[in-house]
């Protein structure tokens, strides 16, 4: 074998290891530009309207008997401010080194933002008149309409005619919560199973794209 044939079978390995680490750089770089394009924050806008017809089953209760839920879900990050002010929400950031939270009020729901990126929360708000008697607790429940669940997590109880609150949830709730597959029943001391109920519609308000 002539030295010219040895040059050329010496070059196959090299363009194969060569090719090799093209491949492995256009690949790290294609992970650090996914990184940078992460959704940090983003949120929906959640209502629903409680009526008695909507329990399952319906019950007899007023004719007036109604509720109105209106919610803001958001995941916790860098954009969550931009998200929150998005959704009509008012923040309040604190002078820095004061150690106190950024707060946020969404129609009259108040709460604190967590620092730690990636958490769900929900700040919510719950307006009922011409029930039966006094609302005993209203729950949020994991199930599509028609359908009946045991409480995911509890919003208030006992109630007053307006209560609201900020709640934890989990990705799985929150999933259940944007996908038309959650909704908030209210019982009252007639009606200790449910007065009104109604299911949890959203609209997604907009998301924020940040570096990781």
């Amino acid at each position: 074998m002539n030295k010219h044939s040895n040059r050329r079978h010496a070059l196959v390995p090299l363009a194969g290891a060569l090719a090799i680490v093209v491949t492995g750089i256009a690949l790290a770089s294609a992970t650090a530009l996914a990184a940078r394009a992460a959704v940090h924050a983003t949120a929906y806008r959640l209502t629903a309207t409680l009526t008695p017809a909507q329990e399952v089953p319906a019950v007899q209760a007023p004719s007036g008997a109604v509720g109105h839920f209106h919610g803001v879900l958001f995941m916790t990050g860098p954009g969550a401010v931009k998200i929150a002010t998005l959704a009509g929400c008012k923040v309040v950031i604190p002078p820095r080194r004061s150690g106190l939270p950024t707060r946020i009020n969404c129609n009259g729901a108040t709460g604190t933002l967590p620092s730690a990126p990636g958490q769900w929360r929900l700040l919510w708000q719950l307006r009922v008149s011409g029930l039966s008697s006094a609302v005993t607790r209203a729950d949020i429940h994991l199930a599509s309409i028609g359908q009946a669940a045991p409480p995911a997590f509890t919003l208030c109880g006992p109630c007053g005619t307006i209560a609201h609150g900020m709640l934890a949830v989990t990705a799985g709730q929150a999933t259940s919560l944007v996908g038309n597959s959650s909704y908030v029943n209210v019982a009252t001391v007639a009606n200790p199973g449910g007065e009104i109920r109604g299911q949890i519609t959203m609209t997604k308000i907009g998301l924020a794209l940040g570096q990781g």
